[in-house]
């Protein structure tokens, strides 16, 4: 594609890189936005083959190709929709030089109809002969020029006005069907192509009294020849290639390239206006009018996906005021018919440009409306044709006033490409201002109406603080502040200062502090209550600036709280409640506690939360199940300061022990030993752990009583308890000394890691081995 095309679009670009403290509004025009999708229109027909308008009789005739019947007839809107029938597989259309008759292409009849546009009925029907399959149309010097033949062998056919058939009017030789094009209104100019591999073979001709004379054959670089069209003057060729696609004009007379078209031709379809606007893009998705020559467009049409561009699929209006377009589907079926209007108008945006931004009261400026299109300005026009009236609007002016001869400055590439116009004042003292532009249009360019604040004295200066990060209670300190501008300023407007602290959440005035010339101020504060102190400070702006605002906070020290937390016990029994008490000291205006308490492995929930009694003290009742962390919180009040203390509880568990095949228990001294014989082999202990954790385990341990002293003999240690919570362990009997005394005993240790529970030891069982058998 041409650079030139997006010409315009950079001219936005830099027109918004030198707007300034403006804001837009009320826009009004064409010139909103970029691209239109143009009304859309279900075509009742499977295919789209070729599509002719007739203003004058208020139709468009649409045929569809291989396997429909007729021809559809719409009026200009697309609607209204008939059926011209009897005309089976019509591909090819064209209209009579004088409008009276519509040309049918139908190929698996091997002729061509002739259609009254009168009364919408067949008068006539050419036989081409039998094989030849005619296609394409055009009428050129009054006479009717058909394409026809098959792959591998194609010709250029007449009809006259007698009805005369002539085949081969072209000596040359074409590789298949020709199609043809000529002018959008009657001449003598006929063109024909035909795709041959990577190349298409066109020629060109001169139509006179019934014959064809050649004026030029070439092969040009386009490989998927779908489209191409002949200017409105006759002197040139637009020929469209998706693959290929390319700005170039081709000269009817010799086929060489002469010059470019305003954008390259890259559509499955290309069309002609009679006043030489063209219709095309370089696209799948979307169809634009543009001027043949210059830079630019007029309008870019969207297509919705998965809709595209037919080929063949664009026609004009004869007086340019419409362009139709007829879109299908992947497939090539859901023909639509999208009717564009006043598609040779281009869009216009304005924008508008500031020297000075904000202003301040009574400064002087300059303002600037510019113009962007995608339609570029056409070769001597030192600006956009039309005119443009500026009005400002302020305090003074409220309904607005007119500014007489603004200063029109010419085009100057690539600061701007339409020109622009200017306007100088003073911004007024107080009050907003604005200017709305007003474009008439002209020429191809559609008006435009749009309306720029520029903000005058309504600037909010920068407020900074500085105060200390903490301070004593009762204690003096400082918050200096200062306004900043970014131009001279008028001295206008007050700063007012909230203070918030943990006796006013919601802050009360402290008043207003002077402000000097330059800007500073300070506040003087000898705060009583500790914690956050907050300072925010508002500038008002008075009658000519925005407000400002920011704030300062000073963490205010506050004393430490005595506070505690005990509990009945430091280690319980599953199932026992704890007794837990909080005790607070001296406070100042609070005396709420919280206590909570926090079982190993699981949430903080509260206990209890109130005030505490007489005695400083809170209380509260806790059913132990694990470890438990409790704690006691006071939130802090105005003097003293938030404080949290914890204290631990541990549960216990139970661990029951049970012998097992003792025969008989026996006295020694004050103790009870159970009696094992060793013909029973096997000395039994089985003990059990309540609660218990996985990860747990639990030792055994045998001790001996010799010289006065028990000793240790044997331990198994750390062992997994069973599922059931219970561990056996046993010892073979020959293993005892006979007669003498022993005594077991089991501990249970909790997981290292998450520990529910504290651990635990049963008490010593005593027994003695005897020989023999009881």
């Amino acid at each position: 594609m041409k650079s030139a095309r997006f010409s315009p679009s950079i001219a936005t670009s830099v027109a918004g890189a030198l707007l300034v403290g403006m804001t837009a509004a009320t826009v009004v025009g064409p010139g909103a936005v970029d691209s239109y999708a143009a009304s859309g229109t279900a075509l009742p027909i499977a295919h789209f083959a070729h599509m002719v308008v007739d203003a004058s009789h208020g139709h468009l005739y649409i045929s569809g190709g291989a396997g429909t019947d007729g021809i559809v007839v719409t009026d200009l809107d697309g609607g209204n929709p008939t059926t011209i029938s009897g005309e089976p597989g019509a591909t090819g259309l064209a209209l009579s030089a004088d409008g009276s008759a519509l040309y049918a292409a139908l190929p698996d009849q091997d002729a061509i109809a002739a259609i009254s546009t009168a009364n919408l009925t067949e008068s006539a029907r050419y036989d081409t002969s039998s094989g030849t399959h005619p296609d394409s149309l055009a009428v050129a010097d009054g006479t009717l020029w058909f394409g026809y033949g098959t792959a591998g062998a194609g010709g250029i056919g007449s009809v006259d006005a007698a009805g005369t058939v002539n085949l081969g009017q072209d000596a040359g030789s074409w590789a298949a069907p020709p199609t043809l094009a000529t002018t959008p209104t009657p001449s003598g100019v006929l063109a024909a192509a035909v795709q041959t591999g990577d190349t298409s073979a066109v020629v060109t001709y001169s139509a006179q009294d019934g014959a064809l004379t050649r004026q030029a054959a070439k092969s040009l670089p386009v490989p998927d020849l779908t489209d191409f069209a002949v200017t409105a003057d006759g002197q040139h060729l637009a020929v469209s290639s998706w693959l290929r696609a390319s700005s170039n004009r081709y000269r009817v007379s010799d086929l060489t390239v002469d010059g470019q078209f305003a954008t390259p031709v890259a559509a499955r379809a290309v069309a002609v206006a009679p006043d030489g606007t063209l219709a095309g893009c370089g696209c799948n998705y979307e169809f634009e009018a543009f001027p043949e020559t210059g830079e630019g467009y007029y309008h870019l049409y969207e297509i919705e996906s998965p809709m595209r561009l037919a080929a063949h699929g664009l026609a004009w209006a004869p007086d340019g005021s419409r362009l139709y377009a007829v879109t299908v589907d992947a497939a090539g079926g859901t023909p639509t018919l999208q009717t564009a209007r006043n598609p040779e108008t281009a869009w216009v945006r304005l924008s508008g440009t500031s020297t000075t931004a904000p202003l301040a009261p009574g400064e002087a400026y300059a303002f600037r409306a510019n113009f962007d299109s995608p339609l570029s300005l056409g070769a001597g026009e030192p600006m956009i044709p039309g005119t443009v009236r500026i009005t400002r609007y302020d305090d003074t002016d409220p309904d607005g006033v007119l500014v007489p001869d603004p200063t029109a400055a010419p085009a100057r590439p690539p600061v701007d490409f339409f020109g622009s116009y200017q306007v100088s004042g003073t911004a007024p003292l107080t009050g907003a201002l604005s200017f709305r532009v007003d474009y008439s249009g002209g020429g191809h360019y559609g008006p435009a109406i749009q309306t720029f604040d520029v903000p005058v004295a309504k600037y909010a200066p920068t407020l900074v603080l500085t105060a200390p990060d903490t301070g004593g209670r009762a204690a003096p300190l400082t918050v200096t502040g200062r306004l900043v501008w970014p131009h001279a300023h008028v001295k206008t407007g007050a700063v007012h200062v909230v203070k918030t602290d943990l006796a006013h959440p919601s802050g009360y005035s402290v008043g207003t502090v002077p402000v000097a010339a330059d800007g500073t101020f300070a506040l003087h504060d000898t705060p009583q209550i500790g914690g956050a102190n907050t300072y925010s400070f508002t500038y008002d702006g008075g009658t000519s600036y925005l407000p400002a605002s920011q704030s300062a906070t000073v963490q205010v020290a506050r004393a430490t709280p005595g506070l505690s937390v005990t509990t009945d016990a430091k280690s319980y029994h599953s199932g026992a409640t704890a007794k837990v008490t909080a005790h607070l000291g001296t406070t100042h205006n609070s005396r709420l506690v919280t206590l909570y308490a926090q079982p190993t492995g699981k949430s903080r929930t509260a206990l209890k939360s109130g005030k505490v009694d007489t005695h400083g003290n809170l209380v509260a009742s806790y059913k132990i199940t694990r470890n438990t962390v409790f704690s006691a919180a006071f939130a802090g009040d105005y003097r003293y300061a938030p404080r949290t203390v914890t204290t631990s509880a541990t549960l216990t568990p139970t661990v029951r022990t049970q012998m097992q095949y003792p025969v008989k228990t026996t006295g020694i001294g004050s103790i009870t030993y159970q009696v094992f014989y060793k013909s029973e082999v096997t000395m039994g202990f089985n003990l059990q752990v309540t609660p218990r954790q996985t990860g747990g385990c639990t030792s055994v341990y045998v001790e001996h009583y010799s010289s006065g002293a028990w000793h240790q003999v044997t331990s198994q240690k750390c062992v997994p308890l069973y599922s059931d919570g219970w561990y056996g362990y046993g010892r073979a009997l020959k293993l005892f000394t006979s007669n003498d005394r022993y005594r077991v005993r089991g501990l249970y240790t909790p997981p290292a890691k998450g520990a529910q529970t504290g651990g635990a030891q049963s008490g010593w069982t005593y027994f003695t081995v005897r020989p023999g058998r009881p």
